[in-house]
């Protein structure tokens, strides 16, 4: 049966190698998965594995319609629950349901950062978030701070995840092979969320680093000028957003929070 095109546009890398999509698979923790979310299953190498363990509570999200008619001719695939269609544009409610939830996926690495988003943003919280991306998108979401890597998509999936770096994939582990290495990483949700909103949160780690170099002084301006009461600590006035630990910068989400009830 002829496979999948990899179309360019769509940012499609498709995964050949079944051991690392077995190894991904097994990235979700073992539990009561209600819904299982694949983004991207492209011709399933990492769909097998995962409906393996999870059966009818994995959901896949495909754009691409070729890979969803291909999907439909697979007798494994025959009770796969498919739906065609943009992850970053399906209503919360059709793509996440209710319950616990994991997303996983070979991500397209063009909006990797975006989806992250949008799992982070979601109503019913996502208690699982991980498998494949750039590594350096990778690395950069589990970064600690103190490192170059380490920006605002590392301060904001921290602070409400556990978040690991678990292995490299190289590039002939893909048809077509990338630019890039694929890194993939685990995220579970802490038990501990933070005490302040994501809103808040993102506000203040996109001000602190939206010119890195800038002392958190400099950088928070546009905040500590609109509100009077947005006092920063005398410790930190003169340090750079990197330096910020993820509890830090909670601590003054959480200060924002309180002024702009």
């Amino acid at each position: 049966m002829q496979k999948v095109a990899p179309k360019k546009q769509l940012g499609q890398h498709f995964l050949t190698d079944p051991a690392i999509a077995r190894k991904i698979a097994s990235s979700i923790p073992l539990g009561a998965w209600d819904s299982v979310v694949e983004v991207g299953p492209g011709m399933g190498i990492l769909t097998k594995p995962l409906q393996e363990v999870h059966g009818k509570a994995l959901h896949c999200v495909e754009i691409d319609a070729e890979s969803v008619r291909w999907l439909h001719q697979q007798i494994w695939a025959k009770e796969l629950n498919i739906m065609h269609g943009d992850f970053l544009a399906i209503p919360e409610k059709d793509l996440f349901g209710e319950g616990n939830v994991a997303v996983i996926g070979n991500y397209p690495y063009n909006i990797s950062t975006q989806i992250a988003f949008r799992v982070l943003e979601a109503k019913n919280p996502v208690q699982f978030f991980g498998g494949m991306f750039q590594r350096e998108v990778a690395r950069r979401f589990c970064a600690e701070h103190g490192n170059k890597e380490y920006g605002v998509t590392s301060v904001l999936l921290q602070a409400f995840f556990d978040c690991k770096y678990l292995f490299t994939v190289h590039e002939g582990s893909f048809n077509p092979p990338p630019a890039v290495k694929g890194g993939v990483m685990a995220c579970v949700r802490k038990q501990q969320q933070p005490g302040c909103t994501f809103k808040s949160l993102a506000l203040v780690v996109k001000n602190a680093f939206n010119q890195r170099r800038k002392t958190l002084s400099n950088a928070l301006k546009p905040l500590t000028s609109s509100e009077p009461g947005f006092v920063l600590p005398e410790e930190l006035k003169g340090k750079r957003a990197e330096q910020l630990s993820v509890e830090t910068f909670i601590m003054l989400a959480a200060k924002w929070d309180s002024l702009n009830v």
